[in-house]
């Protein structure tokens, strides 16, 4: 068998070491021998063990290798150096029977060898990776910035964008959150009853004006922004005036309506009924959407030679003749919308269907002007269960049975929905219109669209009922391409938030400098701010927020600001320069030091505002 080096020096083992006579003893012994507790040999005074574990060696030999976890390592032998014999065992030796077993590992040509209690400890004391202790800015990953890259590139942000959320994105959520604060005019709205049930603050949605009557309701109705009273949260109320309820059967649909909760439908939340607007009015209370406007605002309001169907230069209060209108028609495909988009749509509104009919209710309500848009293409179907209030009927023996006739009207409700928005024309529904739309999408769409259209529009020739699940073939693998976008809009709304994280970190170490720094008053200390720790943290708010450049001119740079709180936050021992504003004292000191001024500081003034008032105050 060959030698066995063990790397402790050049010259080989200590002699009379411990070790060394264990290895003496041990010459010849089987694997299965070796065997007992190398712990009570006392390895570390012998041999001069570093405290970070491992064996001494020398500069000619290999450090020790890292133990590697899962590796297999075998019990050997070792011969001694001069090729003497082996000693059997000695009755009473450190190195019995009991002692445990050794470990190797081969490491370029160097046999390391170690205790089970060594790998274990080497284990625990050497992590794979480490964390550092402090956090900062990151870039956005590159998944999230390809599709915004070329914005990027047009110097559309410049370094401090980096560190705060986007502009659209920015502008978009104050736009919603002013909207939530609006409040009403008390000369527009005279009569508005400062409290309504649990709600106040009531702000109408809709222009001032005598309200019209609703062609889908078949009553007048009106929305207000109101807040909940209880929950403080912001709600959408839809009140049907001078209506009666004639029993009080139909809150068991209000009660189901309650229990469905989907992404693309508007919650009811509360149903209830008041005379404080003069006269008997239904209230129906649901989910409010600041900023979010109508499909027929959104895809139908352009001009009537878009529109409409109709010649732009003829008077739109004479009639035209159906020749005119198809000419019309056939003139709509350089506005007509993208076939991906009404796909959106097509999965969208097929699954708020799905969950309503399968909770044994119709949603009678798939009408352009009752299906809002939020962002950019995010449906959500608005006064679902309105209809079922106005229409319920108290003396059938089960009033819910007709729902199966209402869901057969939603498909065919969302056929014309869907034939409307590809014709880019709400006219396109009209049974005189009906094959001249067809045209266009077929000239203009997949054979798929014209195909759930179709499906949508027509009754099967067997008389079976349909189902909304029979449209979920149709849509076939667009329905991962809808998946894809929204899991990207959830990366990019993940990197914008990441921002804010950071932001909201570093705003609270501006809040406790700015509480530590320029206060006198504390304790009655008139120099309080003026001295020791305080006094550094001042030279270190000049040096971050005061800083000038060599003409004098003030230095505004957010990487500065941003760099130097974080090394504060993180307690770097990185050094800073601090400098008096008369430029007579000049201090060295590092952020480490700072950080413990800072806190302590901050701790000072924690524990007066925490402090009991005296008995002479």
């Amino acid at each position: 068998m060959d030698p066995v080096f063990v790397p402790f020096s050049s010259s080989g083992l200590p002699q009379g070491s411990k070790l060394s006579t264990y290895l003496t003893n041990r010459r010849g012994a089987e694997p299965s021998e070796l065997s007992g507790n190398l712990a009570s040999l006392n390895l570390e005074p012998a041999l001069g063990r570093p405290a970070g574990g491992g064996l001494p060696h020398s500069a000619s030999t290999p450090s020790f290798a890292t133990f590697s976890p899962g590796r297999t390592f075998a019990t050997r032998r070792v011969p001694p150096p001069d090729g003497t014999p082996p000693d059997p065992p000695k009755a009473g030796d450190e190195a019995g029977a009991d002692a445990a077993p050794l470990f190797e590992e081969h490491v370029g040509g160097t046999t390391y060898y170690y205790t089970a209690e060594e790998a274990a400890a080497q284990k625990s004391a050497e992590p794979p990776t480490v964390t550092p202790p402090y956090t900062a800015y990151l870039t956005p990953p590159p998944h999230v910035t390809s599709g915004r890259a070329a914005a990027a590139l047009a110097g559309a942000a410049r370094a401090p964008a980096g560190f705060f959320v986007g502009d659209q994105l920015r502008e978009q959520i104050l736009k919603q959150q002013s909207l939530v604060l609006v409040h009403p005019n008390p000369q527009a709205y005279p009569e508005l009853p400062t409290e309504l049930d649990s709600y106040h603050e009531l702000c109408p949605l809709e222009a001032p004006g005598q309200p019209l009557k609703s062609s889908l309701f078949g009553c007048v109705t009106t929305c207000y922004k109101a807040t909940n009273v209880k929950t403080g949260q912001c709600c959408c109320l839809r009140r049907m005036h001078g209506l009666r309820l004639t029993g009080t059967k139909c809150l068991q649909a209000v009660g189901m309506w309650r229990k469905i909760n989907h992404s693309s439908l508007v919650t009811l939340r509360e149903f209830f009924t008041t005379k404080a607007f003069g006269d008997n009015s239904v209230v129906m209370v649901y989910d409010y959407y600041p900023g979010a406007e109508t499909l027929m605002a959104r895809h139908f309001s352009q001009p009537p030679q878009l529109n409409g169907f109709a010649d732009p230069f003829q008077d739109p209060s004479i009639p035209r003749p159906y020749s005119a209108q198809k000419n019309a028609v056939l003139r709509q495909k350089s506005a007509l919308m993208p076939e991906p988009l009404i796909w959106g749509y097509i999965i969208q509104l097929t699954g708020v269907l799905r969950q309503i009919h399968s909770a044994g209710l119709a949603c009678r309500v798939l009408d352009p002007t009752k299906i809002l848009i939020t962002g950019q293409d995010r449906l959500h179907v608005n006064g679902c269960g309105v209809l079922d209030v106005l229409t319920f009927d108290n003396g059938a023996a089960n009033p819910l049975a007709v729902a199966q006739v209402y869901q057969q009207e939603d498909l065919v409700g969302l056929g014309k929905l869907l034939l409307a928005l590809s014709c880019n024309s709400v006219l396109a529904v009209q049974r005189d219109n009906f094959n001249t739309s067809i045209s266009i999408v077929e000239r203009h769409y997949s054979a798929d669209l014209k195909a759930v259209i179709m499906s949508l529009l027509l009754s099967p020739s067997s008389g079976r009922q349909r189902s909304i699940n029979d449209v979920m073939p149709m849509i076939g693998a667009r329905f991962y391409t809808q998946l894809d976008s929204s899991h990207q809009l959830a990366e990019r709304l993940e990197d914008e938030l990441g921002r804010e994280v950071q932001n909201g970190r570093l705003f609270r170490l501006l809040a406790k400098l700015s509480a530590i720094t320029e206060r006198p008053e504390l304790n009655l200390e008139v120099a309080w701010a003026e001295t020791g720790d305080r006094y550094m943290l001042k030279l270190f708010r000049d040096y971050v927020f005061h800083a000038v450049t060599e003409d004098g001119r003030p230095f505004l740079d957010m990487a500065h600001v941003v760099q130097c709180l974080n090394k504060l936050d993180a307690g770097s021992a990185d050094k800073i320069c601090l400098m008096s504003r008369d430029m007579q004292n000049v201090l060295v000191t590092t952020f480490s030091e700072l950080k413990q001024c800072f806190e302590r500081s901050f701790h000072e003034i924690f524990e007066a505002a925490l402090a009991k008032e005296s008995p002479a105050s």
